[in-house]
């Protein structure tokens, strides 16, 4: 939690990572470029900040520093920049499993990993759909990438299945947001042909669901400003 001297500068920082993401989301489909790249870059370096101002965990300080990164990286074109983003979130998903494994150690004994209905079917889903999903892509994907994607799939996928263990529901919906991001960004990467109209709206929902996802892992973990998130929120899904 937040003292009263940090409070305002909580909401300034969450305050302009939301702006930044707003106004990234009217730059989705611009030519790569240096600005571009800045304005996509500060909106999750913020939440890394914030996360560090709070007090935050160092695993989510840390995963969201690499997820700004890897936004750094994937907002070039080519084979190159997307491996090293890639990597770069990979590494990200790594540190949200110790996290998550870490919140975990905390949670009661008596607790069922995958207590209540809702739990069980959403991993249930992903048993599914996952597998399915890593077998549509690696036919379309390049044998230099396969590898990579295969081993990014599948890091992703065990991220998700621990999320659903914890008891903070704010974070498991960051959780299935952010990977359903990454599931819309490999199959317009991958599946979709590139004169395809719908690619645009994918491309915004991507970049909508992964920094509504990081923003909600951010707040399940420190709260600085409540009355700041939701109206920001709203622009961010009408600008959509």
């Amino acid at each position: 939690m937040s003292s009263d001297t940090d409070a305002p500068l909580d909401k300034t920082v969450l305050a302009v990572s939301i702006a930044s993401a707003v106004l990234y989301l009217f730059q989705v489909r611009s030519s790569p470029s240096y600005s571009r790249t800045l304005v996509k870059t500060t909106s999750t370096a913020l939440l890394s900040y914030l996360s560090h101002l709070l007090g935050g965990p160092q695993f989510l300080t840390g995963a969201l520093a690499l997820g700004s990164l890897g936004d750094a990286f994937l907002a070039w074109d080519g084979d190159l920049a997307f491996l090293c983003g890639l990597s770069s979130f990979l590494l990200a998903h790594v540190l949200y499993i110790l996290l998550f494994l870490q919140q975990q150690q905390h949670a009661a004994e008596s607790q069922s990993p995958l207590d209540g209905g809702w739990r069980t079917a959403t991993a249930g889903g992903l048993v599914v759909l996952v597998p399915v999903m890593i077998a549509t892509l690696m036919p379309k994907v390049g044998n230099a990438l396969r590898v990579p994607v295969l081993v990014y799939s599948l890091t992703i996928w065990v991220m998700a299945l621990t999320a659903l263990t914890l008891e903070n529901r704010r974070v498991i919906v960051g959780v299935i947001m952010f990977t359903a991001s990454d599931s819309i960004l490999a199959a317009d990467k991958f599946l979709m042909p590139e004169t395809a109209g719908y690619r645009g709206w994918m491309q915004r929902a991507v970049w909508v669901l992964y920094y509504g996802g990081q923003a909600l892992i951010t707040l399940g973990f420190v709260e600085p400003a409540s009355k700041v998130l939701p109206v920001a929120s709203n622009r961010l899904s009408s600008a959509s």
